[in-house]
């Protein structure tokens, strides 16, 4: 097989596997072997390894010596790391920007943000990371500064295992209750939250904004640490 054809079947392979773990399919902790994927996808175990690997750099998947690969989340300080640290390039792309976006970029985030209202009535969370990680796109270009976006890029590829943290966080445990858990904090509604950061931007309304962002990445991230410190706390007492 030549190595362009390995390519494109081991990127089908991980499309086939992220589909699965991001839709639910494959939940957290399930074990995925190479042969049973190989024999599914009628391919080789060589672009499962590959696919495999991808999914690793995703977040996705964790591979253990001796043990294989299983589906993972996001540990609450990793998730925290990486929404800060995602929240926070943006902020700056934005203040750089003087909180004025291009009319085409915003009519651009438009279709995004109209995307993401479709994957949230079908229930579409893969398509909803993918409006999602367009949509922020267009905000940390606007910085026109090279160099950051090559540093908010080197985390897009985690977008997906983000959600699946913020999802796992966020519904209750057998013998939990709401109040114990999340005190008096609501989830916010992804594409509310977006469409009044969008508002904002087209209002050029640049603290609103940065405020948006802040409460989307930033202090999303801390709820987790902090829900997931109290999970491990109300555990520990039992």
């Amino acid at each position: 097989m030549k190595n362009g054809e390995k390519k494109i079947l081991s990127e089908k392979v991980a499309d086939m596997l992220r589909t699965k773990i991001i839709n639910g399919e494959l939940q957290a902790d399930s074990r995925i072997i190479e042969s049973d994927v190989a024999k599914c996808m009628e391919v080789s175990r060589g672009p499962v390894r590959e696919a495999l690997k991808i999914l690793e750099f995703e977040g996705l998947v964790t591979y253990e010596s001796n043990k294989g690969c299983r589906v993972t989340n996001l540990s609450m300080e990793d998730a925290y790391e990486i929404f800060f640290l995602r929240g926070n390039l943006e902020i700056m792309a934005l203040r750089q920007a003087g909180g004025r976006l291009p009319d085409t970029s915003l009519l651009t985030m438009r279709s995004y943000l109209e995307g993401m209202e479709r994957a949230q009535k079908d229930k579409n969370l893969l398509y909803m990371v993918q409006m999602d990680e367009l949509f922020h796109r267009e905000i940390v270009s606007a910085g026109n500064m090279k160099r950051l976006v090559r540093m908010w890029e080197s985390l897009s590829p985690l977008n997906g295992a983000m959600f699946l943290k913020v999802n796992d966080t966020f519904e209750l445990r057998e013998g939990e209750t709401a109040e114990e858990i999340f005190g008096n904090y609501r989830r916010r509604d992804n594409y509310e939250s977006h469409k009044l950061l969008l508002e904002k931007l087209c209002g050029i309304d640049l603290e609103g904004a940065v405020l948006c962002l802040r409460n989307h990445y930033v202090q999303t991230g801390e709820r987790i640490y902090k829900i997931e410190s109290r999970r491990r706390l109300l555990k520990e007492t039992l």
